[in-house]
């Protein structure tokens, strides 16, 4: 969600004070925010905002061990911003980090200089959280270099014909599914992990269960799942996918790639039998796309029709012990279809 609203400017010459606390996420509280969004930040369709806040708070599986619901800037006893944060985790060396996604920074445009007490906040936050935000506006973004943060701003993009159109571009290049492997595409199948990340010498997401069936419930944007898991249901290899219009072929996206093989064969299979199977998924599709970050090889060689470059957005805040870590990205990062 693009983290901006705003109201026509004041010309009153008066400053009044700017007090920032922890938004408490009470009954209350949680009206009173709603009524403040609804005002400054119409929303086109469903969901509203109570919807979307009963995903990010109540339904979130991080949620339980992770306080963070963000701030927000009163004056004279009004909300005039709100910068909002969606519980989630980080992967390093095995363990786990605690973490938030950035979302809804909404301020009334009397009072600009809200949003700057945010920021000063989060610079604080970071110093033992990961932060990130992957819909900043240009002013946000600005904001958050000041800040240090990492930047991804460059993807390349991979398009891959599907379906009966793959028998022309490299149909049987795909791996074989392992033997001892079954697909599924409900989330709800998966009874374990084999582990909560792919590798544990660089910054990646942690991946529970019930992580994937949170996210694949989105109110927002529909998310499809591809997994191989194996007779008891444990998950090794999985898909995220969305659906995307591309010059009016209908698309599949795939919007996350894990695996915790040591190789990424099994990774490779799955894509084969969406780019083979598109109608696997409802509605099927044309075209197969996903986009990789530097340092991320997955579809590296394989037969797509067309490589190009796009820009991206998503910008990571980042403990001081973190700062020099490798650093795994996703386009399933941060509030993106959250």
């Amino acid at each position: 969600m693009r983290q901006e609203c705003s109201r026509a400017p004041s010309s009153s010459s008066l400053i009044p004070k700017l007090e920032l606390s922890p938004y408490p996420d009470d009954p209350a509280s949680r009206a009173e925010l709603v009524a403040f969004l609804e005002e400054h930040w119409r929303l086109d369709g469903e969901p509203g905002w109570e919807r979307r806040m009963r995903h990010w708070w109540d339904e979130n599986p991080m949620a339980a061990e992770n306080g963070e619901r963000g701030q927000w800037v009163r004056t004279e006893g009004r909300v005039v911003c709100y910068g909002g944060s969606i519980p989630a985790a980080y992967a390093w060396q095995g363990r786990q980090l605690p973490a938030f996604n950035a979302t809804t920074l909404c301020v009334d445009a009397r009072f600009p200089k809200a949003a700057a007490t945010l920021f000063l906040h989060q610079r604080e936050l970071m110093k033992r959280l990961v932060i990130t935000h992957s819909t900043p506006n240009p002013r946000v973004q600005d904001a958050l270099l000041k800040l240090n943060a990492r930047a991804g701003k460059m993807v390349t993009r991979h398009y891959l014909p599907a379906g009966a159109v793959a028998l022309l571009s490299g149909r049987s290049w795909w791996p074989s599914f392992p033997d001892g492997r079954r697909l599924t595409t409900h989330p709800e199948e998966v009874t374990a992990i084999m582990r909560p990340f792919q590798r544990a010498d660089r910054v990646e997401k942690w991946i529970t269960p019930d992580y994937l069936r949170w996210f694949c419930n989105s109110p927002v944007r529909k998310h499809h799942f591809l997994g191989a898991v194996d007779a008891g249901g444990v998950l090794s290899s999985f898909l995220l996918v969305t659906r995307r219009m591309i010059k009016g072929l209908r698309s599949w996206d795939v919007l996350e790639a894990f695996t915790t093989g040591d190789d990424k064969t099994e990774l490779q299979a799955l894509m084969g039998l969406l780019v083979r199977q598109p109608g696997l998924l409802p509605g099927g599709a044309t075209l197969v796309t996903a986009a990789t970050f530097p340092g991320d090889h997955a579809w590296d060689g394989t037969p797509a029709w067309l490589r190009r470059q796009q820009d991206a957005c998503h910008f990571f805040l980042l403990p001081e012990s973190l700062r020099s870590a490798p650093k795994h990205t996703v386009m399933a990062e941060g509030d993106l279809g959250l």
